[in-house]
């Protein structure tokens, strides 16, 4: 066994027919149901930050990201868990660190 770095590659969630959004910049999710989330997303519009995945169809979540944009999208969000044996091999790996 050679002792190589292991090589993160950027994993991408699918939101909607082509969009993509990149997970380690999502700060929160929220439903699109919900009367405070429309008001950051029209409060977005007016600030040219809103981005808009829908493509057309029914806005079903709203997703906060690290840089102040929101990005509506129309599917259901992707959720993933880690087990607790795992998750400090998870942190690590996902802070870039062996």
């Amino acid at each position: 066994m050679t002792n190589q770095k292991k090589r993160l590659i950027p994993y991408l969630w699918p939101v909607g027919t082509t969009g993509l959004i990149a997970p380690d910049r999502v700060i929160v999710a929220g439903s699109w149901s919900s009367a405070p989330i429309k008001r950051a997303a029209r409060l977005a519009k007016s600030e040219g930050k809103l981005i808009d995945l829908t493509y057309g169809q029914k806005c079903k979540w709203v997703i906060f990201l690290d840089n102040g944009q929101i990005v509506l999208v129309s599917v259901p969000m992707p959720v993933a868990t880690i087990e607790e044996e795992g998750y400090d091999e998870f942190l690590l790996h996902s802070h870039g660190e062996d």
